[in-house]
């Protein structure tokens, strides 16, 4: 797929653009230096309906004191994406006039100078208009004055990405396959999230630090595997919202949970050595609330000591803190030593497969009538609860829809028991299943 990256020192508007380009919100913007630390994605499009890969990149900085002490790994992750681009789109600050950083970024473009459009950002006044003019000297030959803030001149760089883009001859068959598994990437700080995502991409797609919170951005990376495409969002580390109280973080909680409900199956981690925390059963009700298939991963495995009986112990310990992820499978991973993460795609899949899937209302009525025989559900006060019939509303989770002779919910139990009879007799895996209760009415 065709790609655009977006690179430039700090706060020249890189994330703006990128959000314009984008059309939705998917970069935070704030006005504090290196809050993209990461590079991030999006898939675009242009107005013929060709798509392309959108990047942004963290804010590039040279010289010895450097804003971000993220500065070398920014630029390692910023190089990486140039190497890829079929177009670079280098954004300089037009009020702020050329400066030595610039020169920098210039001479690391160099050699790939066919592919640059120099964006002179913050057009807005006459004066930075009147100046755009000075960034020739950088030494490219087209250059675009831009307001990303306003949206001015944004269709004069659309209409240079539609002349510079290659038509992608792999483009065309891509909707025949099946679609993308979407995943995000869930948990605590410091958890080792970025470092699973490296680790299933096959590069040091994103900056890993002990320091907690070094992700704040979502940051999506595509992967194909054995001829399937994921989507895999990594996400910032959700701590409670009382405990957030830098603005920035606040940005990076709400980005998280935005990315809970863009996926369909939720990667849950948790850390071997601290073991199962309030933080952590907070964090899987996430997926769980949004309906989301989920896995399990118990990641830093290589750092425990295991007995022969260790990790059955870990599990029993999962499944009483996270009674309402029973669904969910468990693995022991080292996203550091690769350990088992190779594996994980089957049962991804499985997972993808059971969130998808839609099933004849004559198989549920089968699963509904043998579940009843087994367990005749509770009267509601006095009444007898009769079953009419079962059909499925929707997947994505599989929601079936009971209509019954009494619209009042089922007793909690109860539901749990048919949810788990269901689950059991379709073979879904990893998946919740959403029972909705009807009445004569609804017939």
């Amino acid at each position: 797929m065709n790609r655009v990256v977006i690179v430039g020192r700090p706060n020249v508007g890189k994330s703006t653009l990128f959000n314009r380009l984008a059309g939705r919100r998917r970069a935070l913007i704030h006005d504090m230096p290196g809050m993209t630390r990461d590079r991030i994605s999006a898939l675009s499009s242009l107005a013929d309906g060709r798509s392309f890969e959108l990047i942004d990149t963290g804010g590039l900085e040279y010289g010895q004191n450097p804003l971000s002490a993220f500065a070398g790994e920014i630029r390692e992750q910023a190089l990486r994406a140039i190497e890829t681009a079929s177009v670079i789109v280098f954004v300089v600050d037009g009020t702020a006039g050329s400066m030595p950083e610039d020169e920098e970024i210039a001479t690391e473009l160099r050699p790939h100078a066919e592919k640059v459009v120099v964006v002179v950002n913050k057009i807005d006044t006459g004066s930075a208009r009147d100046s755009a003019g000075e960034f020739y000297a950088l030494g490219f030959e087209r250059l675009i004055a831009v307001s990303a803030e306003h949206g001015i001149n944004l269709d004069e760089l659309e209409q240079e990405l539609a002349k510079r883009l290659p038509h992608d001859p792999d483009e065309a068959e891509a909707g025949d396959e099946t679609s993308p598994v979407r995943l995000s990437i869930i948990g605590r700080p410091n958890v080792g999230k970025s470092s699973l995502l490296n680790r299933l991409a096959g590069s040091e797609r994103v900056v890993v630090s002990s320091i907690a919170g070094t992700t704040r951005d979502a940051v999506d990376e595509w992967i194909e595997r054995g001829g399937r495409r994921y989507l895999v969002i990594d996400t910032a580390g959700i701590r409670r919202k009382g405990k957030t109280t830098d603005g920035a973080e606040k940005l990076a909680v709400i980005s998280a949970l935005k990315a809970v409900r863009r996926s369909e199956v939720a990667l849950v981690m948790i850390d071997a050595v601290e073991g199962v925390t309030a933080q952590d059963a907070t964090v899987a009700g996430y997926a769980e609330e949004e309906g989301k298939g989920a896995l399990i991963l118990v990641n830093k495995w290589d750092l425990v000591e295991a007995e022969q009986d260790t990790a059955k112990r870990v599990e029993e310990t999962i499944r009483s803190k996270l009674k309402f992820l029973q669904y969910a499978p468990v693995e022991f991973i080292s996203a550091k030593t690769g350990r088992r993460v190779d594996k994980l795609f089957d049962q991804i899949d499985r997972i993808a497969e059971s969130h998808r899937a839609r099933f004849r209302t004559s198989e549920l009525n089968q699963i509904l009538a043998a579940a009843v025989a087994k367990h005749s559900p509770p009267s509601v006060d006095g009444k007898g609860r009769k079953f009419y019939y079962a059909t499925q509303l929707r997947s994505g989770p599989p929601t079936i829809a009971l209509f019954s002779n009494v619209e009042q919910p089922l007793h909690f139990s109860y539901k749990r028991f048919l949810e788990n009879q269901f689950r059991e007799a379709l073979g879904l895996v990893g998946t919740p299943v959403r029972l909705v209760v009807r009445g004569r009415r609804g017939m």
